[in-house]
């Protein structure tokens, strides 16, 4: 069903090349704006995959326990 869609709209930006320099303008306008917005979206999932360099909980539940072992041994 998207790909029909994906067809029907891709026809219908084609139409609106003939209508001269107006058709052209609208369909930049709209290729600007899906490239604009995909780079946002793009973004967005980034800061929610890579959230920087935090420790990870269990390594530092690890290293503790790591420390308080050392110092039973001594």
């Amino acid at each position: 069903m998207k790909l029909l869609l994906s067809i029907i709209l891709a026809g219908l930006l084609g139409l609106l090349s003939f209508l001269g320099p107006i058709g052209i303008y609208i369909i930049c306008a709209i290729i600007t704006g899906v490239i604009f917005r995909s780079f946002y979206l793009i973004h967005e999932i980034h800061k929610q995959v890579v959230q920087g360099r935090t420790i990870d909980r269990a390594n530092e539940v690890y290293e503790n326990y790591l420390k308080g072992k050392t110092k039973e041994g001594q």
